[in-house]
């Protein structure tokens, strides 16, 4: 079995704490596009947190499409960010892989491990959902092969889907079932793009997933067949266990 990384809260948090205060003041003009950002020692200062933990913020902000690193220079803001789009044009199940851990990951997956809450969700959040919702389901998922935990999944849930749907929170093979299949029903519409990534293990929080850390990135919004948002994803595959087949 895996062996689990420290399971602090605090330790767990402290990065996505600074991601969000950094992603208000992109948002809000403190640092406007194309500003550079104060030098990383300057900046962890002022927020009162470690290098490291100012770093894992900062690979989330370029992950996100926020920022962008200039090596030897520094960080700059963005001219714009790349959303995820409001609604989707009919995208057949016929034509996309289903779920991208399935369909990506050369390795078997032979146990899911699931932990969800429910949080106040932040402005990144909203902004990622592209819509209001006074609250989220937050659903971390990690994926093992011969009881090692190789791949990890995050994904956001409007509390009124939840309703909708009558899922019950109390019932974790439900929500479960809701996260792994029921979604991915071939009725429902899909958005996928891939990126690099380089923060897989410390975003997967509770397990290394790998000795490296690149990994494939892969941001998802599933939409139902009337176009409303069910939940967004994302969902980290290592490189080296990560393959697309394309037929065209």
């Amino acid at each position: 079995m895996s062996e689990k990384t420290d399971k602090s809260k605090l330790k767990k948090l402290k990065h996505v704490k600074v991601y969000d205060q950094l992603y208000e003041q992109i948002k809000n003009g403190t640092y406007p596009p194309e500003a550079q950002l104060p030098p990383e020692t300057t900046l962890a200062a002022s927020m009162n947190v470690s290098r490291m933990t100012l770093r894992k913020a900062l690979l989330l902000l370029i992950e996100d499409g926020l920022i962008k690193n200039v090596p030897g220079v520094g960080n700059f803001v963005r001219s714009a960010r790349t959303s995820l789009p409001a609604s989707v044009g009919t995208v057949s199940a016929k034509t996309v892989p289903l779920h991208p851990m399935y369909a990506y990951c050369t390795e078997s997956l032979d146990h899911v491990e699931l932990d969800s809450r429910i949080e106040v969700p932040s402005e990144s959040m909203l902004d990622t959902l592209g819509q209001y919702t006074a609250a989220v389901v937050v659903a971390d998922r990690w994926y093992q092969h011969a009881q090692k935990t190789i791949a990890y999944s995050l994904s956001f849930i409007p509390i009124e889907v939840i309703a909708r749907l009558q899922i019950d929170l109390n019932d974790q093979q439900q929500l479960l079932e809701f996260l792994e299949y029921t979604s991915y029903d071939e009725s429902h519409h899909f958005y996928r793009s891939c990126t690099y990534s380089t923060s897989g293990n410390f975003t997967a929080k509770n397990y290394k997933l790998s000795s490296h850390d690149s990994f494939l990135l892969i941001f998802e919004n599933i939409y139902d067949q009337d176009h409303q948002l069910l939940m967004t994803n994302k969902h980290y595959i290592p490189c080296d266990l990560f393959k697309i087949d394309l037929y065209i």
